[in-house]
């Protein structure tokens, strides 16, 4: 009995023991934690604020048109074609110059336009505008010349000889130059009414009596 008892005894620690064991090698390991993936990087932002933008040179302001004419291309479509664009841009910047009356910096600008495209008839003729403001008449009879060999039929170029001879109280040729620009095509007449440049020849009997031969009646 005593036996059974030691055996039974001996058969419950084994059972205990066992269960323990199973117990043990069932418990649950601790789940390795994954670390949270970083949130996604924005684009760095730069340390130093924005470039702004360059300043442009302020522009002359328009304060009406000037004397004697202004043109902004050749009457020749080919020649026009053929005018780079920088010289363009520089013939514009020319022209308003002239429109706020700063001569200087519109003859600088007419002549990086000529630099630029050496045929530019319309240059040279609004370089000889700023020229015949300035009185300097023998650079602006130099540049309407030139003008006038690169394109013969620019009839502004023709204008400006009329009113550079005007200024210069050479009449005739004054009127000649009127004559050869209306038979081009010439049609601003409130030019040929107000223009001052043209005060002198204006009160010539024959200025209107060219005018009447173009078909051309202004008060």
């Amino acid at each position: 009995m005593i036996k059974i008892s030691k055996v039974v005894i001996t058969l419950f620690f084994i059972a205990i023991f066992t269960t323990f064991i199973l117990i043990s090698c069932e418990k649950p390991q601790p789940k390795q934690e994954t670390p949270p993936s970083p949130p996604p990087q924005q684009a760095q932002q730069p340390t130093t604020s924005p470039q702004q933008p360059q300043q442009q040179a302020p522009q002359p302001q328009s304060v009406g048109t000037p004397p004697a004419q202004l043109g902004k291309g050749s009457t020749d479509p080919l020649a026009q074609a053929e005018i780079p664009t920088e010289a363009k841009l520089n013939m514009q910047q020319g022209i308003n110059y002239m429109r706020g009356k700063d001569w200087d910096n519109a003859i600088k600008e007419f002549t990086l336009a000529i630099q630029k495209h050496p045929a530019y008839d319309v240059a040279y003729s609004n370089r000889a505008v700023a020229y015949m403001q300035q009185k300097k008449f023998n650079k602006a009879l130099d540049d309407l010349k030139e003008a006038e060999k690169i394109n013969p039929k620019n009839a502004t170029v023709h204008y400006n000889f009329v009113a550079l001879y005007s200024l210069q109280n050479q009449l005739d040729r004054a009127l000649d130059s009127l004559d050869r620009c209306l038979e081009l095509g010439f049609n601003n007449y409130d030019a040929l009414r107000s223009d001052p440049d043209l005060n002198n020849v204006r009160r010539h009997p024959e200025f209107r009596k060219i005018l009447e031969k173009h078909k051309i009646f202004i008060k």
